[in-house]
């Protein structure tokens, strides 16, 4: 196979089907990645129309090279039709035309359907390009629709032909699309419509004709050409619902029937049909209970379909008619109660929607009720007289749901896998979600009190009670949390109250604990409460259960956030427990409580918050100080004692935020700290998760403390960092670096001498850092570095943020450069991100001869002669990489920093350097990513921007400039457009490739 399209017919056909041998039956993955890229870059030449039309009509071709000449085709037809003259286009319709009547022969190949599907995708395509292509509907039904073998590639035609209305990829005018569209479909419906009725209900037709029929139906449906009141005129509409009955055309005809349904929404334009749906709808309630009494999932599954996309679209004719429409609403409900959970969600939408106009009804009826002057009583009113079978429909949804919320029994045994019980764990919150549209109608206050009642109900079976009958009314209550209103005191009371009563069962334990955590602010309002609550929920950490000391966990960090003011007299029993209990709970739980606490010292006043503060990390600092002292540890298990206690200590200094004013009796605790950290830096410089651990403690104590008490630790600590960073290579400590340049850069400037230590230290930290980097993306590869170059880069942003002139008179300059440039390589596209807009801020004061010339002097950047240096040194290497980059790997948003990058260097390098660049980096993009006429296209609008602005420049002299800057900004847009086009054609491409892998995919 050859690098790159051959030129003559015959080379070409022979190369495509070696190409083609390689991506289907090579065993080479690199074979096929080459083959595939030849065939991506072939489909875009003017020799793969004749090889294709070639392998299609060739009889010894294999069946994949016909599908893949097929699909090529048709992308040619929709992306490169353009290509051939206006006289070849109507012999390429024979041409496609010749090739569905050899398909469709009953002698043709297994498999051809896949390819006479591209072959009808590419014949509806060339019809909307081609308005001599007359009587396009009527053409294809006389030349297909008197041949049994041949009806279903006509339908299959008819459905294609109005699916791809309004393609974008089809290059038409708006106007053009318009017009034709309604040559193509407005005008053929009827004829559409009559074929169609008369297929379904031809002599000897089979129910794979009908599928047919109801699936090219649905697409004209869907589209607008075809409405639910042009099919109720025809036999089709009634065929429709009798089709229900036949278990081969069953799926059809729900889909079929949803679609009438969902065309009809907008109700006072379609009465007349939807009189004549309802009813039908409605009449199906026999049979579905049948469904439902015989367990007959898939039916049932189908019915559940109609009556919830009937729901849905008529919920305000149910509003408005609510006895005719209950057996529809009543059958939603038993969809909703039905045993297999996955029709339950089928019903969700309906409930929701529903459940929010049901609600504002109701709600508006009740106000009328409460201002009555007749005095009216609340069973009486409107909402209760009207829609109170609506009302019993909710209630019995909440126990519906309820129940599905019960896990089986045994303990998990029914499900068959972890992934099915997650699964499952997943679905109950949709259901909560449900329950919730329950509140909106019946009231939360109702919904909690079922809840309850359903939980007191299982309590008093004594013995007989199963777990299952209260863990699913309580994880209920937690569902609902978010509807109750915090100062309800007519149920909430009642649950509290009930919960030192439940059985102490792990299950129940744990949805327990999780009520309270939802309500944490309604025990904020009632903190006779808190003391009971809290006990409950220490209660279990002493579980041995991991799911509740996590649920408990969770419950203690809501409840000391909600109800912090109320919980500083319990810090006492919180210090007790976190040193004792407390060490025996698992680290994620531990740090829970941790926040939990912090919450509670950061409502105290300074002087206690600090002396709390120190009370709870003082043992843990102490824990680090002892094992820092100890036996050289290694290996994850013998660091994490050491790792969990950074991490409690970071948690509750992340929780409590800052002191403010710091006490005069913490000023020294800074260095004391940072004395402890040094030492365990020193030793442990080399574990990954210790430095992390740490780096990460550090970014929270830095925000803690003030500057003026980190001023005399900042040099230290930066030396420690660029010696352990050297050390080790852990992208850690650049990222703490990074940090400590944007926190206090601005304040040491603003210091001038008076911190020319932390100046020189930071100096030292930028070159220091940049040559190991740099050392070690020679040495090993920016793909084996990425954590270090993404910080790399981050940390680079930060100089440049604070002085871009510190970065300028860097002796690392060029490897800063490198390093960029070398993270736009990454495959993680926010390092690229990252990378991109450091460069674009080291060029970001670039500016042309004709701008510095008619500029004041004190207004250019002193580090100008730098920049043009350093683009004319790495000027191509940034082209070449931005301009291959952006339409290969770089993320969408890419194009953007791309764009102010070229609009740089074309400042601050000569016309033809620029030109050049640019020429090389196109040229250098592979042809399968951008075909070569596009590259041309690209280059020419390259070099009608820069002549046009260079050229200007030197007609006009530095008097003139404002008229310069005009014309140059208002020539932007032409490099804009370029890069844009650019990237699109390979936007475009790239569709080509995906939509061929994926239809060849789909024919294998």
């Amino acid at each position: 196979m050859t690098s790159t399209p051959p030129v003559s017919a015959d080379q070409a056909t022979q190369t495509t089907l070696l190409a083609i041998q390689a991506l289907f039956h090579d065993p080479d993955q690199q074979a096929k990645r080459r083959a595939n890229e030849w065939l991506s870059e072939f489909q875009h030449t003017n020799e793969a129309w004749q090889a294709c039309h070639t392998l299609l009509t060739a009889p010894e071709a294999p069946q994949e090279a016909r599908m893949v000449a097929a699909q090529t085709i048709r992308s040619k037809v929709v992306y490169d039709l353009s290509q051939l003259p206006k006289e070849s286009l109507l012999p390429l319709r024979d041409s496609l035309l010749q090739s569905l009547t050899h398909f469709t022969n009953p002698s043709a190949p297994t498999g051809s359907r896949a390819i006479t599907t591209q072959l009808c995708l590419a014949l509806a395509d060339l019809a909307y390009q081609l308005p001599e292509w007359s009587n396009v509907v009527a053409g294809m039904v006389d030349m297909f629709g008197n041949r049994v073998e041949s009806v279903e590639m006509l339908l299959e035609f008819l459905k294609v032909l109005v699916e791809e209305a309004g393609n974008p990829r089809i290059p038409l005018s708006s106007a053009e699309a318009s017009n034709r569209s309604g040559e193509l479909l407005s005008d053929q419906r009827e004829k559409v419509l009559g074929l169609l009725e008369m297929y379904l209900s031809a002599q000897g037709v089979t129910a794979r004709v009908q599928t047919a029929v109801f699936e090219t139906l649905r697409a004209w449906l869907q589209a607008g050409e075809i409405d639910a009141n042009m099919i109720a005129q025809t036999r089709l509409f009634q065929f429709s619902f009798d089709a229900l009955a036949n278990i081969e055309l069953f799926d059809s005809a729900v889909d079929v029937i949803c679609d009438m349904i969902h065309e009809t929404q907008e109700v006072e334009d379609n009465v007349q049909v939807i009189e004549m749906i309802v009813p039908k709808v409605i009449a199906l309630r026999g049979v579905f209970d049948r469904a439902v009494q015989d367990e007959d999932d898939d039916s049932v599954r189908g019915y559940c379909r109609i009556f919830t996309e009937a729901g849905e679209t008529y919920r305000q004719l149910i509003l408005a008619h609510p006895d005719t429409f209950l057996p529809l609403v009543e059958a939603i409900g038993m969809c909703a109660a039905y045993h297999d959970l996955d029709i339950v969600p089928i019903t969700f939408a309906f409930w929701w929607k529903f459940g929010q106009a049901l609600g504002k009804r109701t709600r508006q009826d009740d106000r009328y009720d409460d201002d009555d002057v007749d005095g009216r009583s609340s069973a009486t009113a409107p909402s209760q007289a009207i829609y109170g079978p609506f009302l019993q429909v909710y209630a019995n949804l909440q126990d519906s749901m309820i129940r599905h919320l019960q896990f089986p029994q045994g303990d998990n045994a029914a499900f068959t896998n972890a992934a099915a019980r997650d699964e499952f764990r997943s679905f109950r919150h949709d259901m909560g979600d449900t329950l919730k549209d329950c509140c909106a109608v019946l009231g939360a206050n109702v919904c909690m009190k079922r809840s309850y009642d359903l939980v007191m109900a299982a309590l008093a079976k004594g013995d007989a009670m199963i777990w299952q009958e209260v863990e699913a009314p309580l994880f209920s209550m937690r569902s609902m949390g978010a509807e109750v209103d915090p100062n309800d005191d007519e149920v909430l009371p009642h649950i509290m109250d009930m919960l030192p009563t439940l059985p102490r069962h792990p299950k129940i334990q744990y949805a327990a604990i999780l009520v309270l955590s939802r309500y944490t602010q309604w025990i904020n309002q009632h903190p006779t409460y808190l003391s009971f609550q809290l006990n409950y929920i220490s209660s279990g950490f002493e579980i041995q259960t991991d799911d509740v000391a996590a649920a408990a966990a969770q419950a203690m960090k809501w409840m000391c956030k909600d109800c912090k003011e109320h919980l500083v007299p319990y810090l006492g029993q919180l210090y007790t427990f976190i040193t004792t209990a407390g060490t025996a709970l698992e680290i994620e739980d531990r740090l829970e409580v941790a926040e939990a606490i912090g919450f509670v010292i950061s409502t105290m006043p300074p002087a206690e918050a600090a002396e709390a503060l120190q009370r709870f990390t003082q043992p843990l600092l102490q824990q680090i100080q002892t094992l820092t002292a100890g036996p050289l540890l290694s290996g994850r298990e013998e660091l994490t004692p050491l790792t969990d206690a950074l991490e409690q200590i970071e948690a509750y200094v992340t929780t409590v935020r800052s002191i403010d004013p710091l006490p005069s009796s913490c000023v020294n605790t800074a260095a004391a700290v940072y004395q402890v950290l040094d030492q365990l830096i020193d030793k442990y410089y080399a574990a990954y998760n210790v430095a992390d651990r740490i780096c990460n403690l550090l970014r929270r104590g830095l925000a803690f403390f003030p500057f003026s008490v980190l001023r005399p630790i900042l040099p230290i600590l930066l030396e420690r960092l660029n010696i352990s960073f050297e050390r080790s290579g852990h992208s850690a400590y650049v990222w703490i670096i990074g940090k400590c340049v944007g926190l206090f850069g601005q304040e040491v400037s603003a210091l001038g001498p008076a911190a020319a230590d932390i100046e020189s230290a930071f100096t030292t930290s930028l070159e220091r850092v940049t040559l190991q980097v740099r050392q070690m993306e020679v040495g090993q590869g920016a793909s084996e570095i990425p954590d270090v170059l993404e910080d790399y880069c981050q940390f680079v942003l930060q100089y440049v943020l604070r002085s871009a002139e510190s970065i300028f008179h860097s002796s690392q300059l060029p490897n800063i450069i490198e390093l960029a440039l070398a993270t736009t390589t990454l495959p993680a596209g926010q390092s690229v991100m990252t990378a991109l807009e450091l460069v674009e801020d080291l060029l970001k004061d670039a500016m042309s001869p004709q701008q510095v010339a008619a500029v004041q002097p004190t207004t250019v950047p002193a580090h100008l002669p730098v920049l043009q240096a350093l683009v004319q040194q790495y000027g191509q290497k940034i082209v070449t990489m931005v301009l291959q980059g952006v339409v290969q790997d770089y993320p969408e948003d890419g194009q953007t920093p791309v764009t102010e990058i070229i609009l740089a260097i074309c400042k601050l390098a000569p016309v033809e350097t620029v030109r050049q660049w640019v020429a090389l980096a196109i040229e250098g993009v592979p042809g399968h990513v951008i075909p070569i006429s596009s590259k041309q296209e690209t280059m020419q609008a390259f070099d009608r921007y820069v002549t046009a602005v260079y050229e200007f420049a030197t007609m006009l002299t530095c008097l003139f400039f404002d008229v310069f800057r005009v014309f140059a900004e208002g020539n932007i847009d032409m490099i804009k457009t370029a890069i844009r086009s650019y990237v699109r054609t390979a936007r475009r491409a790239r569709d080509r490739r995906n939509r061929m892998r994926d239809t060849l995919g789909d024919s294998r």
